[in-house]
């Protein structure tokens, strides 16, 4: 309990006591429940003919982090006069590798040692599908390799993704190409799966769902 002297007169000053409701409130913001975090996790689910794993937790790399960054920099301008309209970097394969000793690091562009010609040998059929979830967002890609198109042993998987960036200037416009990098990687080496030998008499089919949910 304090004193003041207010106008020549000493008052007593109580200490602030928040009620219930006001303490149930500073509590849920002290315990990042309204922060608006988005929480990102990404899963990974393997059929090749009678077998079925997963699904597997996967490892994000820096692209996928730069992704997000390049959608708030969509059609950004700078003071040389130059306007830019970047796509963000969004998958658009898969690719499987055979390394089983390297982990996963935040600046990995591309699998360690892939099963074809560098980066791969792409899957023959490519989809993706996405919808709500409780609290959140999901998409959804699937990569299938037909009977006989691949063989060896995997111990690395990879989302691919793409990205183009143009810009436009006194009536000019121009493209500075297309860039491809990594955007998550399940491997051994991680202790996220292990390898297996493909089964080259029936498919490959790989799904990897990527969730965004508030927290």
């Amino acid at each position: 309990m304090a004193w003041i002297k207010l106008f020549n007169r000493e008052v007593k000053l109580r200490p602030f006591v928040l009620s219930p409701t006001l303490r149930k409130i500073r509590g849920k913001w002290r315990d990042g429940k309204y922060t608006g975090r988005i929480v990102i996790t990404g899963s990974v689910e393997i059929t090749n003919g009678p077998k079925h794993a997963g699904p597997y937790r996967n490892h994000f790399v820096n692209n996928a982090l730069q992704a997000l960054g390049y959608i708030l920099m969509t059609n950004m301008s700078n003071p040389s006069g130059y306007s830019y309209n970047i796509s963000p970097l969004y998958p658009s394969t898969m690719y499987l590798g055979t390394n089983t000793t390297i982990a996963t690091f935040p600046s990995i562009v591309g699998l360690v040692s892939p099963i074809g010609a560098s980066p791969g040998t792409r899957p023959n059929s490519w989809s993706s599908s996405y919808g709500s979830i409780t609290n959140g967002y999901q998409v959804a890609y699937t990569a299938t390799w037909n009977a006989g198109t691949v063989s060896g042993t995997i111990g690395e998987i990879a989302l691919y993704g793409n990205f183009t960036a143009s810009y436009h200037t006194g009536g000019i416009s121009g493209a500075w190409g297309t860039h491809t990098g990594m955007l998550s990687r399940l491997s051994v080496a991680d202790g996220d799966f292990s390898s297996f030998t493909i089964n080259s008499a029936y498919p490959l089919v790989i799904v990897w769902t990527v969730q965004f949910v508030f927290a």
